[in-house]
């Protein structure tokens, strides 16, 4: 229906609206120059009549009162009755929704007072459930906000801060909770550990955001975190401990872990590495345990199948020219014509190589016209990609065989089983009874093993919120590239998960300040690294940090014997791989047994302490150990970090740190590393007993 005036008023009202209609649930107001539609929506559905001389008008305002719409010239007699007509339609369109409204307005409240009261900490993912909720339940009503506040106005004072994020006072409530939950568990805190828990390590255990991620740097207790978050969870009653899965990276650390657990928490958390993790959820579902090729576990039915599997590659002749031309341009790691077949076949360096090389390309997953056209594709060093194919050719047969043995055998590799189990998380055939994941070292986590994480947190159990990630690690000491990790997802770790909290643990109790001073500035150099404050707990003004010559090294070691000559210490001597262990190790630790003499490389020095360190024949070429990724490796594991030796300063940084009291940096002057240059001259705090920076 439509009002309109009549042609000699359209002409007096000079390019107002002259026109109103009703078109369904809109209005439609027409001009000499355009026609409008105003949405029942941003309409307030009231109507004033003017009358004039001759004609008569209608104001109509906005929804939200900021505009207003005249329309002029309407014949008088007839206004009063449309106008009710437009109102009585507008009230119709109305009262539908307003029941719409009502009908849901108890639930809004309801989940508003439950979230808003609720005595815990507030996780992004309930927060998110309700500003979702509230929306699409307006959404439903199809009323906008304003006007839903218009009806109902004491209802919406309650509901409107909600619609938007109101991030601002869940903040608060989560500070305040905080703050209330450390005083009433701070006794709790304070006995649950030999020494009690620092404000940062507190506030770590408490907070229950649905990813967190826990920067723990070396020596800032974060086993004792793991351990009192677990406890605190069962203590105040918010998780029973079947509810509670800890993950660790190494059987070892599993049982250590276990043991802790045991002795502070419960013997009933669920401690499992991510092998026994996979192992039970396909245990679980094909009610049989998953039968893992033994040359995936024992390292000397490894070495027996590769040993077979080589002498019947160079034993078809295909295979033996390929590795003959191979060798003519190339060194294979181990390789020597000097030995026979066998002792060649038996190799530890050859089967390494080898063993290594099945494994990048298991876990690659591509084809092997994939890799050639990767090869060809590869422009940061054209000049490998001759040796990248030929590579190719000498491994992808090793790899089909290993296939070939796992079929025969019906058993499937670790990298399988992991993807399997995910695969059962995923499709919720396993259903994961745990509320809590936990991961220990978590920069050391590879993608399939977080595919598996995330498929378990993303589970939704009914009558359960979702599980929450807690992860506890340090991208200072990522430093397992090589074994598949990936520093990245922990470095963005903000960027991979929503909303996530990320707390740091500040104080060190394992080396003084004046480490410190040199190593955490050290690492911080890459800028890729995570920018943190890690403070010593001990405290002093004299230099910790020596940079020796090689040859002196003995001399700090008669220097330490006399020291303790009548008590004992821990003396970590450390080198970038196993060649570098000193000739003389052995008379050493004879000679002075009170120090407790220790070789280990840098890498399985992680996690270990001494109260001295020297860090052995860092030399250049040695440490930082060039890039030896240049073959076909370099494809199937492409470096991810620009900043030039980023892993290898990771770890000079995991050898500097194990140190409590004193470490000392070991070089022969004449060929000095890099990172001992850098130390002399951008000036840290070191005593320098090398006396050469070329």
């Amino acid at each position: 229906m439509q009002l309109s005036a009549s042609r000699l008023a359209q002409w007096l009202v000079q390019g107002d609206y002259y026109s109103i209609a009703l078109d369904g649930n809109s209005l439609v107001l027409d001009s000499q120059t355009s026609s409008d539609v105003i949405s029942f929506d941003d309409w307030d559905g009231s109507i004033e009549i003017h009358r004039g001389v001759l004609w008569g008008a209608f104001e109509l305002t906005s929804s939200n009162q900021q505009y207003c719409w005249t329309v002029h010239g309407l014949p008088w007699h007839e206004c009063k009755s449309f106008a009710a007509f437009l109102v009585r339609s507008y009230q119709d369109w109305a009262q539908s929704r307003v029941d719409k409204l009502d009908s849901i307005l108890p639930e809004m409240l309801q989940r508003i007072a439950l979230f808003s009261n609720k005595s815990g900490y507030l996780r992004h993912s309930e927060h998110h459930e309700l500003h979702q909720f509230l929306n699409d339940g307006l959404a439903d009503t199809e009323l906008t906000t304003e006007l839903a506040a218009t009806f109902r106005p004491c209802s919406f004072e309650k509901i409107s801060p909600w619609l938007g994020e109101h991030q601002a006072w869940v903040d608060e409530h989560n500070k305040q909770w905080l703050i209330q939950q450390s005083q009433k568990w701070g006794s709790w805190f304070d006995s649950f550990e030999t020494s009690p828990l620092n404000e940062s390590q507190r506030t770590a255990a408490l907070i229950n955001q649905d990813y967190n991620l826990v920067l723990a740097g070396a020596g800032t207790g974060k086993t004792s975190v793991l351990v009192a978050r677990a406890g605190y969870l069962i203590a105040s009653q918010a998780a029973v401990p079947e509810d509670i899965l800890m993950l660790s990276f190494g059987r070892k650390a599993a049982e250590e872990m276990t043991n802790r657990l045991k002795e502070k928490v419960s013997d009933s958390v669920k401690v499992a590495t991510f092998h026994s993790l996979g192992s039970q959820i396909i245990h679980d579902v094909e009610h049989d345990k998953p039968n893992v090729a033994s040359i995936t576990l024992d390292t000397r039915a490894r070495s027996a199948w590769l040993a077979r599997m080589l002498i019947e590659q160079w034993n078809n002749s295909t295979s033996a020219n390929k590795w003959q031309r191979h060798l003519t341009q190339w060194r294979v790691p181990g390789f020597s014509k000097e030995n026979s077949m066998e002792q060649q076949a038996e190799n530890e360096q050859l089967q390494a190589w080898v063993w290594r090389h099945i494994e990048l390309l298991g876990q690659s997953g591509m084809k092997q016209e994939a890799l050639l056209e990767a090869i060809v594709n590869n422009n940061n060093n054209p000049a490998m990609r001759p040796r990248m194919k030929s590579e190719l050719a000498l491994l992808w047969p090793c790899y089909q065989a290993y296939l070939q043995h796992l079929k025969v055998k019906k058993q499937i590799d670790f990298n399988s089983m992991i993807e399997v189990a995910t695969e059962y998380v995923k499709t919720g055939k396993f259903i994961s009874p745990w509320r809590y994941v936990m991961v220990d070292e978590y920069q050391d986590i590879s993608p399939q093993r977080l595919a598996l994480i995330e498929a378990l947190c993303h589970q939704n159990i009914e009558g359960h919120s979702t599980p929450t990630l807690f992860a506890v690690g340090d991208d200072w000491q990522a430093i397992y590239h090589f074994a598949g990790a990936d520093v990245n997802l922990t470095t963005d770790f903000e960027g991979r998960f929503s909303h996530p909290c990320i707390t740091e643990l500040s104080t060190t109790y394992r080396f003084n300040n004046m480490i410190g001073e040199v190593a955490n500035v050290f690492i911080q150099q890459n800028p890729c690294q995570i920018k943190k404050q890690l403070t010593s707990f001990t405290k002093q003004s004299k230099k910790a940090v020596t940079l020796l010559a090689t040859d002196l090294l003995p001399q700090e070691l008669i220097r330490l014997g006399k020291y303790y000559e009548n008590k004992t210490t821990t003396v970590l001597i450390l080198g970038r791989n196993n060649k570098q262990k000193p000739d003389k190790f052995d008379t050493w630790k004879h000679q002075w047994p009170q120090l407790n003499l220790e070789y280990m490389t840098c890498h399985s020095s992680k996690g270990r302490e001494a109260d001295y360190v020297f860090i052995v024949d860092v030399n250049k070429g040695i440490f930082p150990s060039p890039d030896r990724e240049t073959g076909l490796a370099a494809i199937m594991q492409l470096r991810t970090e620009t900043y030039n030796d980023a892993e290898e300063r990771r770890l000079f940084y995991v050898a500097l740190t194990r140190a409590k009291k004193h470490v000392w940096v070991c070089a022969d002057p004449d060929k000095t590393s890099p990172f001992i240059n850098e130390l002399i001259k951008d000036k840290y705090p070191v005593n320098n007993k090398i006396k050469r920076t070329k």
